[in-house]
């Protein structure tokens, strides 16, 4: 108790010491984010410093969609405050299509069709002045920016009126998630003049948009006309200003009744499509207020359903806009929105929903998209329509710079949707099989030369280590502070995380002192192996004699440890230590075994990221199969059609491993001759065999889809 005390108050004395005299010796920050606590913008206690500012925005905007040209034509009058310490000489403009332009770098593939000459700039004026898009003086373009050389510096304190005309085209669907679904369904993003951000970290941010890193937008003000040919009903963020204006007679009655029901309204049925919905007129007036960005769906067949959620003495709209599918129903969408929405708000993050409005638009594909009270999903599932919206949070809430760190939005999103449904969808409140959700080590980067540390930039990485550093991996790290926490300590560092920082852009460095001012703690044993150095997490069974399980750590990565018992009749006992056992170097740690007389088998961390799992059980993985006879025909390779991907199963030293031809790599063990598992258990296969006994194919099971691979001759 009184060791517990000293190092509480160490601690204490520590953070304040750091807080007074402003400097980091612990771990490595860069010169760019050094200066800003230096200037007072950011505080050593994960607050904005008193010297905080970030610059605004305001758009007015008026666009037609041209359906049969795939055409966007549009004029946009921003007003840009400057409210920097600092004299602004160049604005830079951001021409997201420009990613379609001929001979531009993009980090995906596109339908060649697509290649264009990229936006069609006109009319641009500042404050003004007319500007020469052609004149070097005045204008550079290059990359997906277009830079103006200001005529007149842009005082502290004061703003600019940057008026400009734009046509672009609208891109066929890809996996940005943005362009034309069919010939009259499109979703809009990534589609109007933007202005760049110019913060205290970096000044302009000048990265290209390459159709990878995602959002790091200015906070801003949005009134938006969206014209398109009356058929249409247009979704998009914010509130529509003008529904009475818009929407026939019945849909707009439809449209009132569903504004205050928390029951399910359809506002465009079938029989409406079937009708034909044609509008009073065709410009759609929509407002948001304090957002990121402002994104749009259109089309002439798709349903309409909508209701309330009630949301800290207030309601929030919600709708689902989705085509006609005879494969699925897609009306328990809403339910599903409003029951997650409820618990981000009330459980966690704990924190109510801050808008107005949320509308989930679906396609048939996969994945899925976020944008300011909006997503674009791919035939959601669960797990997708809860991630896309917990995206309201980081990076919209709490404007993350995804472009330079992606983990401080979709670790976030991919952690959080692992809790809540576990929790609250499945009524399951173990933190291991959180563990098992998020759990990165099947990618088989971990330990790689792709593995690098998380503080680096996003804008160095690519494919594989992109996904693996921006979705599994720090969702698994917030699971470890979560556990080491513990629920009650976690949830006020949570939830004053976001309060301290809602509608501002912070750093790593902010959500790390954070957590360390709100908990009291030194979190810098977690910090630095995780986001500061090279290494792997690798713990490994030493030894196991009468009731003493010892547990070793071989790798740097501090985790928790996860030890399950399976005894002889079938039971199963857990038992977890914090990931804090390895902190101050030690590198080894006792378990304490309950009627170890009666156990079968061992296993340790089947749950959490292990570079190595083969020495995590005893008896020793290879005695598993020792009893089963298990057939050659096994091995080979199998074609899933459904999603156009290979499966190889191989054996390597006595192990046998699923592989796919995207990099996903486990081992699995045998439970008898035809089925086997994942080492944690997650994915099920049984191989089917025929009367000559010849395996045909595999049935696969596991992260809630059901699949079949048939054998490749």
């Amino acid at each position: 108790m009184k060791k517990n005390l000293i190092t509480a108050l160490l601690a204490f004395f520590g953070f304040s010491i750091l807080s007074s005299y402003g400097q980091e010796t612990r771990f490595f920050m860069p010169s760019e984010i050094k200066k800003a606590y230096e200037k007072g913008t950011r505080s050593y206690d994960g607050q904005p410093g008193t010297s905080y500012w970030q610059n605004t925005v305001d758009y007015n905007i008026k666009v037609t969609i041209v359906p049969s040209e795939k055409l966007i034509d549009g004029y946009e009058e921003v007003i840009y405050q400057n409210d920097s310490p600092d004299e602004i000489n160049t604005l830079v403009v951001r021409l997201y299509a420009d990613a379609y332009k001929k001979g531009n770098p993009r980090a995906s593939s596109i339908n060649y069709k697509d290649i264009d000459d990229g936006v069609e700039l006109a009319d641009v004026t500042i404050n003004g002045v007319s500007y020469d898009l052609d004149d070097q003086n005045m204008t550079r373009r290059g990359g997906t920016n277009i830079y103006f050389i200001l005529q007149e510096s842009l005082k502290p304190g004061s703003n600019l009126t940057f008026k400009a005309s734009w046509k672009q085209k609208i891109p066929s669907f890809s996996r940005i998630r943005t362009g034309a679904y069919d010939s009259t369904t499109f979703f809009i993003a990534y589609w109007y003049p933007q202005i760049s951000v110019y913060d205290d970290i970096f000044g302009w941010d000048k990265l290209d948009y390459t159709l990878m890193t995602e959002f790091y937008n200015n906070l801003g003000n949005y009134d938006v006309e969206i014209t398109a040919p009356n058929e249409y009903i247009v979704w998009a963020t914010g509130t529509l200003e003008n529904s009475a204006e818009v929407l026939p007679e019945d849909i707009y009655g439809k449209y009132q009744k569903a504004r205050s029901s928390e029951e399910v309204i359809h506002i465009v049925s079938i029989n409406d499509i079937e009708n034909g919905v044609k509008t009073f007129n065709n410009t759609w007036h929509y407002t948001a207020f304090e957002v990121s960005d402002f994104a749009f769906a259109m089309s002439n067949h798709y349903l309409w359903d909508a209701s309330m959620q009630p949301v800290a003495n207030r309601q929030v709209f919600i709708s689902s806009a989705y085509p006609i599918d005879t494969t699925r129903d897609f009306s328990d969408h809403i339910a599903l929105q409003q029951k997650a929405m409820q618990h981000f708000s009330e459980d966690i993050p704990g924190i109510p929903y801050p808008y107005e409005a949320f509308t989930t638009f679906i396609y048939k594909g996969g994945g899925g998209m976020e944008y300011p009270m909006m997503a674009n999903n791919g035939g959601p599932g669960r797990g997708v329509t809860i991630h896309e919206m917990f995206h309201t949070y980081f990076p919209m809430y709490v404007r993350t710079n995804e472009r330079r760190w992606s983990w401080m939005d979709e670790g976030w999103a991919t952690y959080n949707t692992a809790i809540v449904e576990n929790r609250f969808f499945e009524d399951d409140y173990e933190i291991a099989n959180v563990f098992s959700s998020v759990n990165p080590e099947s990618s088989g980067t971990m330990g790689t030369i792709a593995d690098l540390p998380l503080i680096t930039s996003s804008q160095f990485l690519t494919g594989p280590n992109y996904g693996y550093a921006s979705y599994p991996l720090p969702a698994m790290i917030y699971t470890i502070i979560h556990q080491h926490l513990g629920e009650e300590t976690f949830l006020k560092c949570y939830q004053e995380y976001i309060k301290r920082w809602a509608k501002k852009s912070p750093t790593p460095y902010d959500f790390f002192y954070t957590f360390e001012n709100v908990s009291g703690q030194d979190l810098s044993w977690l910090w630095i192996p995780w986001f500061f150095e090279f290494g792997v997490s690798d713990v490994a069974i030493k030894s196991f004699e009468e009731n003493k399980l010892i547990v070793i750590n071989q790798g740097n990565k501090p985790v928790p440890i996860f030890v399950k018992i399976t005894y002889k009749k079938g039971e199963s006992k857990l038992i977890s230590q914090s990931a804090d056992i390895w902190a101050n170097g030690k590198n080894e740690t006792q378990v304490t075994i309950p009627n170890y007389k009666n156990a079968e088998n061992i296993s340790v961390n089947q749950m959490v990221a292990d570079v190595n799992l083969i020495d995590n059980f005893f008896p020793s993985i290879l005695s598993l199969y020792k009893d089963i006879d298990i057939s050659a025909e096994l091995m080979g390779q199998y074609r899933v059609e459904k999603f156009s991907f290979n499966i190889s199963i191989t054996k390597e030293d006595g192990i046998m491993y699923f592989k796919t031809d995207f990099g996903i790599t486990w081992i699995i063990y045998p439970k008898d001759s035809s089925n086997f598992s994942s080492l944690d258990d997650s994915i099920k296969i049984k191989f089917n065999m025929n009367d000559s006994g010849q395996c045909t194919s595999i049935d696969f099971e596991g992260f809630g889809s059901s699949l079949n691979g048939k054998r490749i001759e």
